[in-house]
């Protein structure tokens, strides 16, 4: 089970660490060709591991892409770097809709991950909800006040708060967990 959870978080945030190290390396267009390169792996690796079709990992991999992909081709680091202001604000607006509607759209999401009550999924989504709302506003503060290479300082800083917070939700699927689970929540599959 401790594969399965390394596994995940490495396909999760290998390809923006490896981005962010790079970065320090090699100049900032052949580091995002790097990371559209790793997500491309991080995504087929992820469909096989998990043997079913799961939409977050493939909506952030396709946002990846699309951003990354015109970022080098265009050679303007404004589509990378607009990219997590759009994704994290649209995931907010999403899941405060859910919420609205009292409704876990993080569940159909990770539910592949966690085995969790309802309660432990609308918790879950509040934080991710506030979580993102922060991250938007951030990058937009970021987007338009500093340079490319200064935004990669501030994406290492957000990467590693976004690294702990994920971990720190294993807290929440332990106590919300359902029977026929691991002692993490972590859903067992047989």
């Amino acid at each position: 089970m401790l594969l399965k959870i390394i596994l995940n978080l490495s396909i999760e945030f290998g390809p923006i660490i490896a981005f962010l190290i790079a970065s320090e390396f090699l100049a900032f267009f052949p580091a995002v060709t790097i990371f559209v390169v790793l997500t491309i792996i991080a995504m087929i690796t992820g469909q096989i591991e998990r043997k079913s079709f799961a939409w977050f990992p493939f909506i952030v991999g396709i946002s990846i892409i699309i951003s990354g992909s015109l970022t080098v081709i265009l050679k303007d680091s404004f589509y990378i770097i607009i990219k997590d202001t759009i994704y994290n604000g649209l995931f907010a607006m999403v899941l405060i809709v859910g919420l609205f509607y009292k409704k876990s759209l993080l569940k159909p999401l990770f539910h592949g991950l966690f085995s969790m009550t309802d309660k432990g999924w609308r918790i879950l989504t509040i934080r991710w909800t506030i979580l993102f709302i922060l991250l938007t506003i951030g990058n937009e503060i970021a987007r338009v006040s500093i340079t490319p290479k200064e935004w990669v300082i501030y994406k290492t800083i957000t990467t590693l708060i976004t690294i702990v917070f994920s971990l720190y939700q294993f807290k929440l699927s332990k106590k919300e967990r359902l029977s026929g689970s691991s002692p993490w929540g972590i859903r067992i599959i047989k």
